[in-house]
């Protein structure tokens, strides 16, 4: 479930945040170059996964320096 929901835009986000500091949805969306309402539907997953938080000025932010993902797929049978 929490793979599934990580796409491509998804971890730009992360990775513009990670970079960016707070930064607000709206300065987030011009930095991506996407619509303001897409990144805001994105970053409330983001923040329902636990890998970005809401700021109390409105903004976003990532508590983390290094996020590292692995998984380990098998062959069933």
């Amino acid at each position: 479930m929490f793979l599934g929901r990580l796409t491509a835009l998804r971890w730009s986000l992360v990775r513009q945040i990670m970079s960016a500091g707070e930064v607000s949805i709206r300065e987030l969306a011009r930095r991506v170059g996407r619509d303001v309402r897409r990144v805001h539907d994105d970053v409330l997953v983001l923040a329902e996964l636990g890998l970005i938080e809401r700021t109390t000025s409105g903004g976003v932010r990532c508590p983390f320096t290094d996020i590292h993902l692995d998984m380990h797929l098998r062959k069933a049978g």
